[in-house]
């Protein structure tokens, strides 16, 4: 691509060149790129409410999975209950395998110090949070 000059002056020994439009060549291309594929996904459905569980009878339930004595279990169950409170009433998002994770969306305070709090629970995938996963706590073998 070369410009055209154009004819100088008379007068003038400089020689003044006209911009050249560039050629463009377009190959069609001869594959489209692909579209990703759509994933399918559930519609949400109505559960069945299902029973209420009170503190007494989830620490039997934790208990009886554990193995351990209720006198054991009971401080350290009723410690990590409120420490999950103190979290979700502060608006934070916990990540507990294998139940998954769990974060407060909305707070309204009902007043003498109680809230209603709306949480949202992504459960984990089928064996996610299990396995070699190291979760940071010691065993009963290990010293720190």
């Amino acid at each position: 691509m070369s410009a055209k000059p154009i004819e100088p002056k008379p007068d003038s020994k400089t020689v003044k060149l006209s911009p050249a439009a560039p050629r463009a060549q377009v190959t069609p291309s001869s594959t489209s790129p692909a579209a990703p594929t759509p994933k399918v996904v559930e519609p949400a459905v109505m559960l069945d409410v299902g029973e209420a569980i009170k503190k007494p009878e989830f620490l039997d339930r934790a208990v009886a999975r554990s193995g351990i004595k209720k006198k054991d279990a009971k401080p350290a169950i009723e410690a990590a209950l409120a420490e999950l409170a103190d979290i979700l009433a502060g608006g934070g998002e916990l990540i507990l395998p294998p139940m998954g994770k769990l974060k407060s969306i909305k707070s309204k305070d009902l007043g003498d110090g109680a809230q209603m709090l709306t949480l949202k629970l992504r459960t984990m995938k089928d064996g996610a949070g299990t396995g070699a996963a190291k979760t940071g706590v010691a065993d009963d073998d290990e010293d720190s």
